[in-house]
């Protein structure tokens, strides 16, 4: 586990005293000073390469996430009618217990295309309970096309609650919200 989301914070502060180990080496023509200097430059190179290897459940939620709506998206595309025994992958993403926004997910994919300048903006990831359970907000604006319309430009903000299951990261909760206040909008029901 990485005690920061990213390297740069760590780096920076590496290269500061590094920075204060040059100083002191002008200054004072001290070796350990200097040695110093070099020994800090190697940590935050390392630092950078070892953040690098470590993905964060934070970095994996915000990844997942990006997949699902990537996968939603190609979906929209190229589904035009879905057969009861067709998989729809981005399901995938929502625990088996949570059959409301599985079916929603379902004919959201035939009923929507989603074209591709589809933005996501303002992605945070809050771990709750012991890193089993979290929280992701972000935002979604991109052009909506239902049918035959041609579409129209949609804004959207969403928190999604993930949990934990057989190490896997699933959807147990899906909230729409207002994009301007934040309160609770209603999501379309699928019957």
């Amino acid at each position: 586990m990485w005690f920061t989301e990213d390297a740069w914070s760590p780096i920076v502060l590496i290269m500061l005293v590094a920075i204060l180990c040059c100083i002191v080496w002008f200054r004072t023509q001290r070796g350990y000073a200097l040695t110093a200097a070099v020994l800090l430059l190697l940590a935050a190179v390392t630092t950078y390469f070892i953040e690098q290897v470590i993905v964060t459940d934070g970095e994996k939620l915000e990844a997942s996430l990006f997949e699902l709506i990537e996968t939603f998206v190609a979906e929209s595309q190229s589904i035009t009618q879905l057969q009861q025994s067709q998989v729809v992958q981005a399901e995938r993403f929502f625990s088996e217990q949570n059959t409301i926004d599985r079916a929603r997910v379902r004919v959201g994919v035939i009923v929507v295309s989603i074209s591709e300048d589809l933005r996501i903006s303002d992605v945070q990831v809050r771990l709750t309970n012991e890193n089993t359970r979290a929280i992701t907000h972000f935002r979604a604006n991109g052009t909506i096309a239902t049918g035959t319309s041609p579409g129209s430009h949609h804004v959207s903000r969403w928190e999604l609650t993930w949990q934990k299951q057989a190490g896997e990261w699933r959807i147990t909760r899906t909230r729409m919200l207002n994009p301007m206040n934040g309160e609770d909008q209603k999501i379309p029901r699928v019957d």
